[in-house]
């Protein structure tokens, strides 16, 4: 078999005349690619990196939201109001003959998970209940005191105290009956606690009027003591005390104290202490007022930090170290002689406030059911 054979002729060829058909045509061969240069380079992987970034920060966001939006869900499900008593009848306590019910504890604890957004939970059941109740019955001794003694709070009186209440907690008299509503709390039930505190306010008042005397000595002497501590290391300390017999479940109340930062609000509503009145607040304390274990506990802690629970006799006392003054380091403000009488006028009035409380539930009949 023979070889086939066929002609074949050269054209002429152009290496330009490939390279712009090359150009032209939509399709984007590699081969035909000019290089990128420095410059260019850069500014594809900064936008690159640019787009990486913005891509990783709205999924990162997104996992924000759901979070939030699941830790808010779960807040608003622990805030619910939870029946504390069944459907039972019970009476708690009574007060030189007025009874306290388990109905009226219900309505209590609600306007107490409403206000403060602290949830009843198994551990602190029992610490918020006798916390309610020991309210309770310093509700009514005030109102039998008041009514005694003549005074009257009229509807005025509490409307104005009412609209000042909303206000000072940013919100609106509308809002906060929808706040009620929600929590399942009689509104009433909010106004008579509202009544006892105003009440109690004007009987402190009339009693302190003829016993806060604070003159010029006592203010020299105090600003004297201030000098003086100067020289020595102290403390800024907030407390909160719960009695040993309460104190079943303290280890817990210190783990939530970690991670919420409210420790005067915790002080206000469940320290057994004076002070529970401003928060816990102490005030500056020298060193040489403390306990050893105080002290030594202290000296470890940084500025908010909260202590273990450290017993002392019969009650547990819980610290908050808010600030640490060290002489030679730190400058200490010295107070001006009209702050000096605010405080101690403060301090009189309070020590006259707790003594009358303390004397009216010493000659009460308070005969506890529960």
């Amino acid at each position: 078999m023979g070889m086939l054979t066929f002609k074949a002729s050269a054209q002429p060829f152009n290496p330009n005349d490939l390279d712009t058909a090359a150009r032209a045509s939509k399709q984007n061969s590699i081969m035909f690619q000019e290089p990128l240069s420095y410059e260019e380079q850069a500014k594809r992987a900064y936008e690159e990196e640019q787009a990486r970034q913005q891509k990783a920060y709205e999924e990162e966001m997104r996992r924000r939201e759901e979070e939030f939006r699941k830790a808010e869900e779960a807040r608003r499900q622990a805030l619910r109001p939870v029946n504390l008593f069944g459907n039972t009848f019970k009476v708690y306590a009574e007060v030189n003959g007025e009874v306290i019910t388990n109905r009226d504890m219900q309505q209590r604890a609600n306007v107490f998970v409403a206000t403060t957004q602290i949830p009843i939970t198994p551990q602190n059941r029992d610490m918020i209940l006798e916390r309610i109740l020991n309210n309770t019955i310093d509700e009514k001794i005030k109102l039998q005191e008041a009514k005694q003694k003549g005074i009257n709070i009229t509807s005025q009186e509490l409307q104005n105290g009412y609209q000042a209440f909303v206000q000072g907690n940013g919100t609106t008299p509308e809002d906060f009956q929808a706040m009620l509503k929600e929590a399942q709390v009689d509104q009433s039930v909010f106004f008579e606690q509202m009544k006892s505190e105003m009440a109690w306010s004007k009987l402190v008042q009339m009693k302190a009027s003829q016993e806060v005397r604070v003159s010029k000595n006592d203010i020299k002497k105090a600003i004297d003591d201030i000098t003086r501590d100067s020289k020595r290391q102290k403390f800024m300390i907030s407390e909160i005390v719960i009695p040993k017999k309460n104190a079943e479940h303290i280890n817990e109340l210190v783990q939530v104290l970690n991670s919420d930062p409210r420790f005067e609000l915790y002080a206000m509503q469940f320290s057994s202490s004076p002070t529970s009145k401003n928060g816990g607040n102490l005030g500056w304390v020298s060193s040489e007022q403390l306990s050893e274990k105080f002290l030594n506990t202290l000296k470890t802690m940084k500025s908010g930090d909260i202590s273990k629970p450290i017993l002392i006799g019969n009650n547990y006392h819980i610290l908050k170290l808010n600030q640490k003054y060290t002489p030679g380091v730190d400058q200490m403000p010295v107070p001006t002689e009209s702050d000096v009488r605010k405080i101690l006028e403060n301090k009189k009035l309070e020590e006259i406030a707790n003594k009358y409380l303390r004397d009216l539930r010493n000659k009460a009949i308070i005969n506890r059911k529960a």
